[in-house]
C-alpha cells in the first residue's frame, strides 16, 4: 500500500498570508505612483503661476516704467518757463508713489546737470547703501558745475519733505558718461543691461528716455528711472514659490548667456581675502591721500575671472586687487560699467575716469597716462578644438583665422609680426568661442585664465586650451598695470608702494579665489551644464523633467521670461526629488506601517494553518544538520504524507551523498591547485628550481620514520588521523609560497653593483671617459708646445696605467667573491673620489617614478665623481613596514626598501647582498605569513599558516621571521627545516652553485645540529633511519650518493 503524498499548495496558511501580502503591496504600490504623480502636478502647478507672476511682475515694472518715462518727457517738454527744484521734486516723488517699486528717477542734462530723486521704500539695501536713518523718507541728489568745482548735494528729507539732514561734498560723476544717458533716445524708452550705480555701487537697470525742454532750447535731457535688481530676490524665495524656507529649493532668473540676474542661492566663498591693513604714510603722503576724492576706475563686462560684472555688479582677480591696494593705500576706488573696452578707454581719453586697469605698456595701445608698476603677470594662450594639436608656438597658426577682443593693445604688433595669421576681432569672448565651435576661426588668443574661466562658463567640453606660445614669452611681455589721468602724478607713488607691499600670502588667496577650477563660476553663472544647454535649445520650456544635476536627482523646471527685445531673461527652478515627494513618503510610510500592524494579527491563524507543514521540515532540519557535520552516512529519509517534503528529503539524502564525493573531489582540486602554486613558485627562478615539489617528500617520508621510531623522544608525536597528515603535506607545499612576491633581480643578484642590471658596464663608461679626456689633454698639451713630446707620453701612460688597475681593482671587487678589508674599502672610496666632465642632462629621458626621485639639476657641464652614493640612489618605503602584533614577527627592518649606492654596494664585506637586499629576500616569510593567514583554512587545516612559516627558524631562538625558541617549536615544523636545508643543499638544478654530495651535505647539516640551528635527535633519525637514502635514490643524481660514516654523527660525545 502506497502512502498518499500531500501537495505543498494545499496548505492554506501559507497561502493565505501570501495573498494578504500580495494585496497589501499593490495597494500601497498604487497609492505611492498616483501620490507621486500628483506631486508632480501640483508643483508644476505652482511653478507656472509663480513664474507666470514673475513675467506680470517684470512686465508691469517694464510697462510702468515706460510709460512713467514718457509722462515726464511729455510733462517737461509742455512746460515753457524754467521748472524750480520744488516743483521738479514734486513730480517726480507723485510719481515714484504711484510706482513703490521704481528706485530713483532722474533727470540728467547735457550740461551735465543732474537732479535725483531717490524711493528710501524701494529696497531695505537702498537705506543701508545711503546712510539713511528710518525716519528719512525720500533722499534727492542735486549734482552741478559750480566755481569751486563740481558739487554733489545731498539732501535727506521725511514723508512730507521736512528736511532733516544736507550733506555738500566734490563729485566725478557726470550723467552724459553713463550707459542710460549714452543710450537715450527721443523715440523709444531704452532698458539697460544691469550694471553698477555710481552713487550707491549697487546694481540695478535704468528706463532712459530724451526729450528737449521749451524752457533750455539748447540743452538735450534724459529721464532716466532705476529698479535694483535686489528687489526681484524676493519673487524668488522659498516663499514666494510655495515651499518650506528651509528647503534646498534653488531658484534662478538668468540671461541667455547664463549670468545670474536674481536667485535665492545664497553664495559664500570659501576663499577668503586676507585683511589688507592700510600703510602709515608720511604726513604729507596722508595729506595728499585725504585730499583725493574717490578715484573712479573702469570694470569690463565680461573680461572673466579678471575684471568682468554679473548683474552690473564688479567681480574679478584684478577687482579684489584693486580693493586691496584701495585699502593699503587710503585712496577710495569706485567703479564703473556697462560699457565696451573701447568706449571705457575713450572716457578715459577725455577725461570723464580716473583710471583703466588690466593694461599693458604699449606704444600701440594709444592709452596716454601715468602707468603704475605691474600689478600681475599672465601668459598667453589660445583655445582651440580638443581634437586639433597642441599649439606650441604662434608661429604654427600661420595661414590660419586666429580670433581675439577688441580693443586689445597686442593686436598691432602680432598683425605686423605675423603677417600670414588673418586676425579677426570680436566684441565679447563668448562670440570668440562660438566662431571656433562653428569652425569660422581655429583659435582664440587672450590670456590663459580667461580663457579657461571662459571654457567652464560657457561649457564649451569640445574645447581646450594650448598655453605654451613659446615665441611670444620674450617680445610680449605678459605684464598688467593700472593708467591713471597724468592729474593724479602725486598719488603714483603712493599706488606703487602698495602694489610693492602686496604679499605672498594675499596673492595666492586671490588666485585661490578666481583662478580655482570649481570656483570660477561660483555664484555668478548657473552652475548647472544641463540647465544652459536646455536654455540654448530652447527645449523642455514650461515643463518639469527629472534629470541628473551633479550627481543628485532633481526636478528642472525652466521657462522663457517675456522682458521685451532687448534680450531674453530665463526663470529656472531645480527641486531635489526629495523635496517633491516627501509628502508623498510619509503617507506611504504611514500606510505601511498600518498594513504591517494588520498582516501582524494574522500571524497566530496562518501559524495554526501552517502547523501540519512546519513539524516535517524540522524533522529534515535535523537530518540537514548531520550533512553540516559531515555525517553523510546517517542522513535518511523522513516519513511524511506531503509530497514536497518527502521530495526535498530525498533531495537531502542524494544531496549528501553528492556532498561526500564533491568534498573528495575539491580535496584532491585543492591539493592539486597548491602543488600548481608550489610548481609556479619553483618556475619563477632556476634558483629554486623544484625546490617547493621536493621538500613535500621529503618531509613526509621523515615524518613516517617519526611516527615508526620507538624513541622516547618521538613517544607522543603522531598524526592522528588523515586530516593532521594531509595537513602537514599541504603546509608543506606551501612552505615558500611567499617568494612569488620576491623580485627576481634581488634573487639573481649575482654582482655587488647588480640591480635590474649590472652597473659596472656604466662605470666601466666612465673609465672610457676618463680614458679619452686623458689622452684629449695630452694631445692638448702638445699642441700647446710647452712640454716635451715624451714627457706628456710618459705621463699619459702612467694616467692609462692607474685607470686599467682602477678599473680591474673596482671589476674584482664586484664580484664579491673575496672578503673586503678595510684597505680595500679604503681604496674604492680614493677612487670614487676621482672626478670626470657630464656634459649631457641627466634629468632627460626619465620615468615618472626616476624624475621624482632625481635632485635638481646642476648647470651644465657638471663635475661628476667617478663613483657615488646618490640622493636618487635610495629607494624609499611607501609606507612604514609594520607588523601585526598577533603575527609575532620579531625582524629587524632596513630603514630603506634598497640602497643602490655605488660606494655601498661595492663596500660590502662578503657577498654581493646588502642589508636591504637580505631583508628582501627573507621577507618571503613575511609575504607567506599574510599570505596564509588571510586564507579562510577550515579547522582540519588550520595548523597549516604555522607550519609553513616556521622552516627558517632555530631552536637557540636566532631564526626569522619570530626568533622562536625549542620550546616554540613543534615536531612537524622541526621537521621541515630539516627537510628544506637538506633539499637545498643537495638540489642539482639551481645554476649558482655545484650540488653537494650526500656526504658533504650530512656534515654540514651535523654542524648547524651542534650549533643549535636543527633539531639533533631528529637528525639523528634522518640518518638511522635511511631517510637520507631513501630521498637521495630517488631524486639525486648517482654520483652524489657517495658514504657516509654515520657513526661520527651519532656519537653523544659528539653532541655534547
Amino acid at each position: 500500500m502506497t502512502n498518499t503524498k500531500i501537495s505543498l499548495r494545499v496548505t492554506v496558511g501559507g497561502m493565505f498570508l501570501l495573498a494578504t501580502v500580495l494585496t497589501a503591496i499593490v495597494a500601497v504600490s498604487l497609492q505611492y505612483y498616483f501620490s507621486k504623480k500628483m506631486a508632480t502636478e501640483h508643483t508644476l502647478s505652482k511653478l507656472t503661476m509663480v513664474s507666470q507672476d514673475l513675467s506680470d511682475y517684470i512686465g508691469n515694472v517694464d510697462s510702468d516704467a515706460i510709460n512713467t518715462a514718457r509722462l515726464l518727457s511729455a510733462v517737461h517738454r509742455s512746460i515753457s518757463h524754467q521748472i524750480s527744484r520744488e516743483e521738479s521734486r514734486g513730480i517726480l516723488s507723485e510719481a515714484i508713489k504711484d510706482n513703490p517699486l521704481f528706485y530713483s528717477i532722474y533727470i540728467g542734462s547735457s550740461n551735465d546737470n543732474f537732479f535725483q530723486i531717490i524711493n528710501l521704500e524701494s529696497s531695505p539695501h537702498v537705506r543701508d547703501k545711503i546712510g539713511a536713518q528710518n525716519s528719512d523718507r525720500w533722499v534727492v541728489i542735486e549734482i552741478r558745475n559750480q566755481d569751486q568745482g563740481r558739487i554733489r548735494t545731498t539732501k535727506y528729507y521725511d514723508l512730507d519733505f521736512n528736511l532733516r539732514d544736507s550733506k555738500t561734498e566734490s563729485s566725478n560723476y557726470f550723467p552724459t558718461t553713463r550707459p542710460w544717458y549714452v543710450s537715450a533716445n527721443t523715440e523709444t524708452v531704452e532698458k539697460t543691461q544691469p550694471y553698477l550705480f555710481q552713487h550707491l555701487q549697487i546694481t540695478g537697470q535704468t528706463y532712459s528716455l530724451a526729450f528737449e525742454s521749451k524752457a533750455v532750447s539748447d540743452t538735450q535731457h534724459v529721464i532716466g528711472i532705476d529698479i535694483v535688481l535686489s528687489s526681484l530676490a524676493s519673487k524668488l524665495s522659498a516663499s514666494a514659490l510655495d515651499l518650506d524656507e528651509d528647503s534646498k529649493v534653488e531658484s534662478f532668473l538668468y540671461s541667455r548667456s547664463g549670468n545670474i540676474i536674481a536667485s535665492n542661492r545664497n553664495y559664500q566663498s570659501s576663499n577668503t581675502l586676507p585683511q589688507a591693513s592700510q600703510i602709515n604714510w608720511s604726513a604729507q603722503q596722508q595729506t595728499i591721500i585725504d585730499n583725493t576724492s574717490p578715484l573712479l576706475f573702469s570694470n569690463q563686462s565680461d573680461w572673466g575671472p579678471m575684471d568682468f560684472s554679473v548683474s552690473g555688479k564688479p567681480h574679478g582677480y584684478a577687482i579684489d586687487l584693486l580693493k586691496m591696494i584701495s585699502e593699503m593705500s587710503g585712496v577710495q576706488f569706485e567703479f564703473v560699467n556697462g560699457f565696451s573696452w573701447a568706449e571705457l578707454t575713450g572716457k578715459f581719453q577725455e577725461g570723464s575716469i580716473d583710471g583703466l586697469h588690466s593694461v599693458q605698456n604699449y606704444e600701440s595701445n594709444g592709452i596716454v597716462g601715468l602707468y603704475t608698476d605691474p600689478i600681475y603677470e599672465l601668459p598667453f594662450a589660445v583655445v582651440t578644438k580638443r581634437d586639433a594639436p597642441d599649439v606650441i608656438n604662434y608661429q604654427e597658426l600661420d595661414g590660419k583665422s586666429v580670433a581675439i577682443l577688441s580693443g586689445w593693445s597686442i593686436t598691432p604688433k602680432l598683425r605686423s609680426d605675423f603677417p600670414n595669421i588673418r586676425l579677426l576681432e570680436f566684441t565679447d569672448i563668448e562670440a570668440a568661442l562660438d566662431a571656433v565651435d562653428n569652425e569660422e576661426v581655429f583659435a582664440v588668443i587672450d590670456v590663459k585664465p580667461v580663457l579657461s574661466f571662459s571654457l567652464d562658463k560657457f561649457f564649451h567640453q569640445n574645447l581646450k586650451v594650448s598655453e605654451a606660445l613659446l615665441d611670444l614669452k620674450t617680445d610680449y611681455p605678459n605684464q598688467f598695470h593700472i593708467v591713471l589721468q597724468n592729474k593724479h602724478q602725486q598719488l603714483l607713488s603712493i599706488i606703487n608702494q602698495a602694489i610693492k607691499s602686496l604679499t605672498d600670502e594675499q596673492k595666492i588667496a586671490l588666485a585661490q579665489k578666481w583662478f580655482d577650477h570649481h570656483a570660477l563660476n561660483a555664484g555668478t553663472t548657473i552652475p548647472y551644464t544641463e540647465l544652459y544647454e536646455k536654455t540654448a535649445t530652447a527645449t523642455v520650456e514650461g515643463e518639469m523633467v527629472e534629470l541628473n544635476l551633479n550627481g543628485e536627482l532633481k526636478h528642472l523646471y525652466l521657462k522663457k521670461i517675456d522682458t521685451g527685445e532687448h534680450y531674453s531673461e530665463y526663470f529656472a527652478v531645480a527641486i531635489p526629488e526629495a523635496e517633491i515627494y516627501s509628502a508623498v513618503n510619509k503617507r506611504v510610510a504611514t500606510s505601511i506601517g498600518v498594513t504591517v500592524l494588520l498582516m501582524s494579527l494574522t500571524l497566530p491563524v496562518a501559524w495554526i494553518f501552517g502547523a501540519p507543514i512546519v513539524r516535517p521540515i524540522r524533522q529534515l532540519e535535523a537530518e540537514t544538520n548531520k550533512v553540516k557535520q559531515r555525517d553523510y552516512n546517517s542522513v535518511k529519509v523522513l516519513d511524511t504524507r506531503i509530497k514536497e517534503v518527502w521530495d526535498l528529503s530525498v533531495a537531502v539524502k542524494d544531496m549528501a551523498a553528492e556532498i561526500k564525493q564533491h568534498e573528495q573531489t575539491q580535496e584532491a582540486f585543492v591539493e592539486s591547485f597548491i602543488k600548481l602554486i608550489a610548481q609556479a613558485i619553483d618556475d619563477k627562478s632556476a634558483y629554486t628550481a623544484g625546490h617547493c615539489n621536493r621538500v613535500p617528500e621529503l618531509g613526509l617520508m621523515l615524518a613516517e620514520a617519526a611516527e615508526k621510531s620507538q624513541s622516547d623522544y618521538f613517544k607522543d608525536f603522531k598524526f592522528e588521523n588523515d586530516d593532521e597528515r594531509r595537513e602537514f603535506r599541504i603546509a608543506a607545499w606551501l612552505h615558500d609560497c611567499g617568494k612569488i612576491t620576491t623580485p627576481e633581480h634581488i634573487v639573481d643578484k649575482g654582482s655587488k653593483l647588480e640591480a635590474n642590471y649590472n652597473r659596472i658596464h656604466e662605470v666601466r663608461t666612465r673609465f672610457e671617459v676618463l680614458w679619452r679626456d686623458a689622452e684629449i689633454t695630452a694631445l692638448r698639451k702638445q699642441l700647446e708646445g710647452d712640454l716635451p713630446t715624451d714627457q706628456i707620453a710618459q705621463e699619459l701612460a702612467i694616467t692609462k696605467k692607474k685607470l686599467q688597475d682602477d678599473f680591474a681593482f673596482i671589476a674584482t671587487s664586484n664580484v664579491g667573491g673575496e672578503f673586503m678589508s678595510d684597505d680595500k674599502v679604503a681604496r674604492i672610496r680614493s677612487i670614487a673620489e676621482t672626478t670626470w666632465t657630464r656634459n649631457f642632462d641627466d634629468q632627460l629621458g626619465l620615468s615618472p617614478i626616476e624624475a621624482m626621485n632625481r635632485v635638481p639639476n646642476s648647470s651644465l657641464p657638471a663635475i661628476e665623481q667617478l663613483l657615488s652614493d646618490r640622493p636618487e640612489h635610495i629607494v624609499k618605503r611607501d609606507r612604514p613596514l609594520e607588523f601585526d602584533p598577533k603575527h609575532q614577527i620579531k625582524m629587524d627592518v632596513p630603514e630603506h626598501l634598497y640602497n643602490l649606492g655605488e660606494v655601498y654596494n661595492l663596500c660590502i664585506a662578503r657577498g654581493t647582498l646588502t642589508a636591504e637586499d637580505r631583508f628582501k629576500i627573507n621577507e618571503h616569510m613575511l609575504g607567506t605569513i599574510k599570505m596564509l593567514e588571510n586564507l579562510p583554512f577550515p579547522k582540519e587545516l588550520s595548523r597549516v599558516p604555522r607550519y609553513a612559516s616556521t622552516h627558517h627558524e632555530t631552536l637557540k631562538g636566532t631564526g626569522y621571521p619570530r626568533k622562536l625558541t625549542a620550546e616554540d617549536l613543534s615536531i612537524p615544523e622541526r621537521i621541515l627545516v630539516i627537510s628544506d636545508i637538506f633539499e637545498a643543499l643537495t638540489a642539482a638544478d639551481r645554476p649558482y652553485k655545484k650540488a653537494k654530495p650526500i656526504s658533504v651535505a650530512i656534515d654540514i647539516m651535523h654542524k648547524m645540529a651542534l650549533d643549535e640551528h636543527i633539531d639533533i635527535e631528529l637528525f639523528r633519525l634522518f640518518l638511522t633511519s635511511g631517510t637520507h637514502i631513501r630521498y637521495a635514490e630517488t631524486y639525486l643524481k648517482p654520483e652524489q650518493i657517495d658514504s657516509v660514516d654515520l657513526s661520527k654523527y651519532l656519537q653523544k660525545s659528539v653532541a655534547a
